[in-house]
Parts: structure tokens; C-alpha cells; sequence
């Protein structure tokens, strides 16, 4: 005699998932919270409205410095200025004596970039208590 067992049996699916339909139901939300404050705010604004703009005060731009000079702290904390070994106790002098000969000048800090970022707030802060305002700084991985 056969044997017939109900677990082969087919049944029909009654459930539907839903998880992709309230996926697009939330981003169809969020896309129209987003737009609706731009949409009202063009239907706010009537149509022959003049629009007065004014024009900011361009900030004056100060001219390139004609000399330059280079300050590159390696990673061992040693201190080059265009080339020449200097302590670093004596970059206050040294930086106000530069300012002095040539107030416009603009100096170019190279620091190691393994440095903390306290020893470049250190420096800059010499630099303007000597009164030297035209700065760039750049880092470097090589030693020279």
C-alpha cells in the first residue's frame, strides 16, 4: 500500500511582503519633506517681484609679498631658515628682525607632517607677534 504524507502538498501564498513597498513609501517622504519648503517658497514670491541684490564689499586683497622666505621644521624638531640652522628659542628675534628690514615679506613654514599640530600654532603665533602677516604652510614627508 502507498503512503501519502501532507508535507509535498502545494498550498497557495496568501502574504505579500511589504518590507520593499514601505521602502519606497519612506523615500518617497523624505524626497517631498525636502521639497515641499522649496516649492512654497516660489509660490510665496510673486511673479514680477524685483529682486534687489547688493553687492558685498570685496575684501581688499593684499599683494603678493616680492620676497619670500622658507621656515622648515623637520621631523626631528630642528629649525631651517632659508637653509640656516637656528634654535628654535631664537625664531622670536630672528622673526622680528626680518620684520624690521622688510615688513611685507611672506614666509613659507614647510613642517613634517609626523609634527604635532600645536608646534605650527606655536610658530605662527611667533610670527605674528613679529608682525609678519603673509603666511603659506605646507607639509612635508621627506627629510632634505
Amino acid at each position: 500500500m502507498k503512503r501519502h504524507s501532507n508535507r509535498h502538498q502545494l498550498r497557495l501564498i496568501t502574504e505579500i511582503s511589504i518590507t520593499p513597498l514601505m521602502d519606497l513609501v519612506l523615500i518617497l517622504l523624505f524626497v517631498f519633506l525636502l521639497a515641499a519648503p522649496l516649492l512654497k517658497a516660489d509660490k510665496d514670491v510673486p511673479a514680477a517681484a524685483p529682486v534687489a541684490t547688493v553687492a558685498a564689499p570685496a575684501a581688499p586683497v593684499s599683494p603678493a609679498p616680492k620676497e619670500t622666505m622658507t621656515l622648515q621644521i623637520n621631523r626631528d624638531q630642528s629649525v631651517t631658515l632659508n637653509g640656516a640652522m637656528l634654535a628654535r628659542a631664537d625664531l622670536p628675534v630672528s622673526f622680528k628682525q626680518i620684520a624690521q628690514r622688510n615688513p611685507e615679506i611672506g614666509i613659507e613654514i614647510r613642517m613634517h607632517r609626523d609634527l604635532p599640530v600645536q608646534q605650527l600654532a606655536e610658530t605662527m603665533q611667533m610670527l605674528e607677534q613679529a608682525g609678519i602677516q603673509k603666511t603659506a604652510v605646507t607639509t612635508h614627508a621627506e627629510e632634505p
